[in-house]
């Protein structure tokens, strides 16, 4: 798949989340994919281990 491809792919999924065929379904907005997005290709694109988040309060 190229990029060109993959591109196009991702700017389908984006119209059919924001643009239901079934018109009671869940809009999303475009900030909420957005979301998604970073967090997926955080996973998608990090080698090392999970490290869950440390919050400040936590070590105090």
């Amino acid at each position: 798949m190229t990029f060109k491809e993959a591109y196009t792919s991702l700017k389908q999924l984006y119209k059919k989340l924001m643009f239901p065929e079934n018109r009671y379904a869940h809009k999303w907005t475009l900030a909420e994919i957005d979301q998604l997005d970073v967090h997926f290709f955080e996973e998608l694109m990090c080698t090392e281990k999970y490290e869950p988040e440390v919050y400040l309060s936590d070590v105090w």
